[in-house]
């Protein structure tokens, strides 16, 4: 049986061994210093919420929730709420992991009076897209992000999503 739930800080090792696993297929991707920059962002996990997915004790999924207005450096509405580093082990994929944490995230996003759910991917990411436009997330261009921006180097462009709670 799958359970998500909160990380505990015994787990912080395993979740950032899970995401270099999750996201190593990106590498050939991007430009060295891009990724390398990419994955110490995504495995710095002194903010938001970090969330596990459990298999029988195992760790095979994680994510990252940050409730809304607590995301400064990307200046989305502060009504918004935002996740990140959806990553599902290489060996787990297809067993409806990812899908799980968004839908945590989701109703996180929901329990705390956000507006919006929004979350930051790439074109070459489409498994991720894919899961993100059957939970209802639409491209929200005019918060897309550059790779230049947000850390110094690279042209890659982070698209935006989102997922409007309001109804």
């Amino acid at each position: 049986m799958m359970k998500v739930r909160d990380a505990r800080s015994d787990e912080l090792a395993g979740i950032r061994a899970l995401l270099q696993a999750a996201y190593r297929q990106y590498a050939a991707d991007m430009p060295t210093e891009l990724f390398r920059r990419y994955l110490a962002d995504l495995t710095e996990l002194n903010r938001g919420t970090s969330l596990v997915a459990s298999h029988n004790g195992t760790l095979v999924g994680t994510a990252r929730f940050y409730p809304a207005g607590s995301v400064d450096e990307l200046s989305l509405p502060a009504d918004w709420a935002w996740c990140r580093a959806v990553a599902v082990h290489p060996e787990q994929r297809r067993a409806g992991i990812g899908h799980a944490l968004l839908t945590d995230c989701i109703r996180r996003a929901r329990e705390t009076g956000a507006a919006a759910l929004s979350l930051h991917t790439t074109s070459f990411m489409a498994d991720g897209i894919r899961m993100y436009q059957q939970l209802g997330f639409e491209r929200a261009p005019d918060w897309d992000i550059t790779a230049a921006e947000h850390y110094g180097v690279g042209d890659f462009v982070a698209l935006a999503y989102r997922l409007d709670l309001a109804a």
